[in-house]
């Protein structure tokens, strides 16, 4: 079996490129939303610009219909990934562990117009992910990195053949999370590749079966 076309595809455009101008796509007051998420994040939890458009691109392109993501911050990914979502018709639920991240979080995707496409989660997602029902097409892991091996261990089950997990800082943090790394990079039912459209690294992995 081969990689798809789409996957292919969206993982040439993670090459490090001159950036582009995000008003070329966004309306101006999204870009207003987004530059001042990032203004707030001192603690620099969001992900970078780079890696937002990837996760757009990504969850465009695959088709996701019934998304994840574990580790909300202030919602910056999620918009990104709810964007793609919008095109696809889907649905992202994520997950935040800090209640008022969480409110902040769905504050910002409100005024990002995403509230029909991306729900909020306060909570631990160990506790939280559980209580989900259905699979997953598509997963977006960026929480405590020395627990990515045990949400992968979790969630991989009930995510759908041909369905796709990234996960975040799998560079710039590879020591934390070296189980997880190992998991993803040698388990058979998988493609993975590490890419960068940012120097803190991402892993896409796909599902084979």
């Amino acid at each position: 079996m081969t990689i798809t076309c789409a996957l292919l595809c969206a993982l040439m455009i993670a090459r490090p490129v001159a950036a582009q101008s995000p008003t070329s796509v966004l309306s101006s007051d999204l870009v207003t939303l987004l530059r001042e998420i990032k203004a707030a994040d001192t603690d620099q939890l969001a992900v970078s610009e780079a890696d937002g458009r990837f996760l757009r691109v990504m969850t465009a392109s695959s088709g996701a219909k019934q998304a994840l993501e574990i580790g909300t911050a202030f919602g910056y990914s999620a918009i990104w990934i709810g964007l793609g979502l919008r095109q696809t018709g889907g649905h992202l639920t994520t997950i935040e562990y800090d209640a008022a991240r969480a409110r902040k979080a769905a504050d910002n995707i409100r005024r990002a117009g995403l509230s029909d496409v991306v729900t909020v989660v306060a909570g631990d997602g160990f506790v939280e992910v559980p209580k989900l029902t259905g699979t997953f097409d598509f997963v977006f892991l960026d929480a405590w990195k020395r627990d990515y091996k045990r949400f992968f261990d979790l969630v991989f089950p009930r995510l759908t053949p041909r369905g796709l997990f990234l996960a975040h800082n799998v560079v710039n943090k590879q020591t934390e999370m070296r189980d997880f790394l190992g998991t993803i990079q040698n388990n058979p039912a998988l493609f993975t590749a590490i890419v960068t459209p940012s120097g803190e690294g991402m892993s896409v992995s796909y599902k084979l079966r």
